[in-house]
C-alpha cells in the first residue's frame, strides 16, 4: 500500500474510532471538561503514532519531529502547573469562600417541622418497598424493574422518593422500546406507601435506553458544549416526569466546578430547556449535589484560617460528620449534616442546613453528641432486638434538638422509631410509631425540668470563685466521649466541658475569659468576649 493511501486509511480509522468513543462516553466539547482534555490528548498521541509508523515524510526535519512530540507533553505540563497554582495551597481562602454560611440560633431560627410529616423512610427502605410493589404486579415485573435512583423531592410540600421503571434486559428493551416506559414509582417518605403512577404518555427518554434516547446522550447531542453530571429524575407538582441536569463551569482555571444553571429534559417528548439559577422552575428541588455541598462546607471548615493553619496549626479547623440526611422544609429539600472538630471526637459543635435548590446555607452552633453516638444509643435501647438505626434527622421539639431515626430489622424493614436527646444522648425514647415518641416526650418534659432545677441548685451551692484573665495556652482532649478544653490563665490550669459554651472550639491564645470555677479549677460558668 502506498504511503499516502496508508496514511489516509489510518486517519480514517482514527476518525471513526474518535466518533465511536465520543458516542459511547459523550464528553462535553469544552476545554474545561477533564474528559474532553483526555480525549484530545489520547487522539493527538494516536496521530503522532500514525506518523511515526509511516515513512517519516511528515517529520523530515528534526525540529518539526521533536516539536510535534513535545506539544502534547507541553499541554499536560501547562494544565498541571495551572491546576497547582489554582489549588488549595495557593488559594485556600478562595476555596473557603465558595459557600456563604449564615449563623443562626437554634431556639429562635430553626424551622419547626410538622410532626406528622417527618420523613423516616431512607433510600434503602424505599428501594425494598418499591421492589416488593413491582413484584406484585405480574404484567410489569416481567418487563420492567425499578431504577435505583429514588430521588428525594417535595410534591406540594410533602416528601417523596421517585424513580422511573427501567427495562429489565436488552431483550425487554427491544420488545418495548417503541411504546416506552409506562410508569414510575412514588414512595411516601412518611407512611411508606408506594404508588405506581400511570402516565398518559409513556417515558421515551431514560437512563435505560441504549442509543439516541439515552438521557445523557440526548442531552449531549442537544447541548454539546455544556458541562453536566448525571441528571436527576424528578416530577413536577402535576406528576409529569423530567430529568434535571445541572450545568457547571470551572471557578479556578480547570478546577472546582460550580453550578451555573440547569437543563430540564422532558422524559416523554425529549424537549430540553435551559434555565439560569435565578430563573428556574419552582418545582425543581435538586440543583446542587450533596457531594458538592459537603466538599464546599469542608473547604470552609478547613481553610478559613489558611492552608498552613489547616495543615499544621489546625486552629478553629472543623469538618462535617461522615453522614448526611435530607430534611423537607418550606417546599424545598435541605441537606443536614453535623459539624465536628478535626480530631473526630464523639461530639458535634453544631450543624449545617443547606438548601439543595439555592445553596443557601445556615450554621446552628449547638453542642451535641454526634449522629453515630445517637445511632448507637438508639440501637442500645432495644439491644435485645438487634435492630439497626438509620442515619438520623435532627428536629426541634420543645425548642430542644433531638435526633430521630428508624430502627430496622435484619430484613431491612422498619420495626420501631427512636428519639434521642442530641445534647444528652443517653436519654432515648422508642416507640412503634412517631406519634408514640412525641407522646412519651411530652409526658417526660415536666420530670426533665424538675431534674434541671435540682441541678441548678447543686451548682449554686458549690464553692465557686471568680476567674478572669487572658488565655496563655490552650489544648483539648476527649474524655469518655466528651471534649474538654484546658486553659492556662495566670499560670494556673483550668478545664471546661464543651457543653458550657458553643464558642469554646474557637477560643484563641490572648483571648480574655471570665467565669466561675470550683476548687478543682473546673469552670462551671464561662463568659467569652
Amino acid at each position: 500500500m502506498k504511503p499516502f493511501k496508508k496514511r489516509l486509511f489510518l486517519y480514517l480509522a482514527l476518525f471513526i474510532a474518535a466518533l465511536a468513543v465520543f458516542y459511547i462516553y459523550t464528553p462535553a466539547l469544552n476545554i474545561h471538561s477533564q474528559a474532553f482534555r483526555f480525549y484530545i490528548l489520547l487522539f493527538a498521541v494516536a496521530a503522532i503514532g500514525i506518523e511515526l509508523s509511516l515513512d517519516g515524510q511528515f517529520f523530515y526535519q528534526k525540529k518539526l519531529k521533536y516539536g510535534a512530540l513535545a506539544l502534547p507533553i507541553l499541554g499536560v505540563i501547562v494544565i498541571a502547573a495551572g491546576n497547582l497554582v489554582n489549588g488549595v495551597m495557593f488559594r485556600a481562602t478562595d476555596y473557603a469562600s465558595l459557600i456563604e454560611v449564615e449563623e443562626k440560633s437554634f431556639q429562635d431560627d430553626f424551622p419547626a417541622m410538622d410532626e406528622s410529616s417527618i420523613p423516616l423512610m431512607d433510600k434503602d427502605t424505599a428501594q425494598r418497598l418499591g421492589d416488593r410493589r413491582i413484584g406484585s404486579i405480574s404484567e410489569l415485573v416481567s418487563q420492567f424493574v425499578p431504577a435505583d435512583t429514588y430521588t428525594q423531592i417535595n410534591i406540594d410540600n410533602d416528601p417523596f422518593r421517585v424513580t422511573p421503571l427501567q427495562y429489565a434486559s436488552f431483550i425487554r428493551w427491544f420488545s418495548n422500546r417503541s411504546e416506552g416506559i409506562p410508569n414510575y414509582l412514588k414512595v411516601d417518605m412518611v407512611t411508606g406507601a408506594v404508588e405506581v403512577e400511570d402516565l398518559e404518555q409513556n417515558i421515551k427518554y431514560s437512563d435505560s435506553e441504549y442509543f439516541n434516547r439515552n438521557v445523557k446522550r440526548h442531552l449531549r447531542f442537544n447541548h454539546p458544549t455544556k458541562l453536566f453530571a448525571d441528571p436527576d429524575f424528578e416530577v413536577d407538582d402535576q406528576g409529569h416526569p423530567y430529568y434535571i441536569a445541572t450545568t457547571y463551569e470551572n471557578v479556578f482555571w480547570f478546577k472546582q466546578l460550580e453550578p451555573t444553571g440547569l437543563i430540564v429534559l422532558d422524559a416523554v417528548t425529549g424537549e430540553t430547556e435551559e434555565f439560569d439559577l435565578d430563573n428556574m422552575p419552582t418545582w425543581v428541588d435538586r440543583v446542587y449535589s450533596a457531594d458538592l455541598i459537603l466538599q464546599q462546607l469542608n473547604y470552609r471548615g478547613q481553610y478559613s484560617g489558611g492552608f498552613f493553619n489547616a495543615l499544621f496549626g489546625k486552629r478553629g479547623v472543623t469538618q462535617t460528620t461522615e453522614g448526611y440526611n435530607y430534611i423537607p422544609m418550606n417546599d424545598d429539600v435541605y441537606l443536614y449534616t453535623g459539624v465536628t472538630s478535626i480530631n473526630r471526637d464523639a461530639s458535634n459543635i453544631g450543624f449545617y442546613l443547606v438548601n439543595m435548590r439555592t445553596k443557601a446555607a445556615e450554621f446552628y452552633p449547638v453542642t451535641s453528641a454526634d449522629e453515630f453516638s445517637a445511632m448507637d444509643s438508639a440501637e442500645g435501647a432495644l439491644q435485645q432486638m438487634r435492630f439497626e438505626s438509620t442515619f438520623p434527622l435532627l428536629i426541634s421539639l420543645n425548642e430542644r434538638p433531638y435526633y430521630i431515626s428508624s430502627l430496622k430489622d435484619d430484613s431491612g424493614l422498619v420495626r420501631s422509631y427512636a428519639l434521642v436527646d442530641a445534647q444528652d444522648y443517653q436519654k432515648v425514647i422508642t416507640s412503634d410509631t412517631v406519634d408514640g415518641l412525641i407522646t412519651q416526650l411530652n409526658g417526660e418534659t415536666l420530670t426533665d425540668s424538675e431534674d434541671a432545677e435540682e441541678d441548678i441548685v447543686e451548682v449554686v451551692d458549690e464553692n465557686l470563685s471568680e476567674v478572669s484573665g487572658q488565655v496563655e495556652n490552650i489544648s483539648q482532649a476527649v474524655v469518655s466521649g466528651n471534649t474538654l478544653y484546658y486553659f492556662m490563665i495566670d499560670g494556673s490550669i483550668y478545664k471546661a466541658d464543651i457543653t458550657l459554651h458553643d464558642a469554646l472550639p474557637f477560643v484563641e491564645e490572648g483571648q480574655v475569659i471570665e467565669g466561675e470555677a470550683n476548687e478543682d479549677n473546673e469552670f462551671k460558668v464561662i463568659i467569652l468576649d
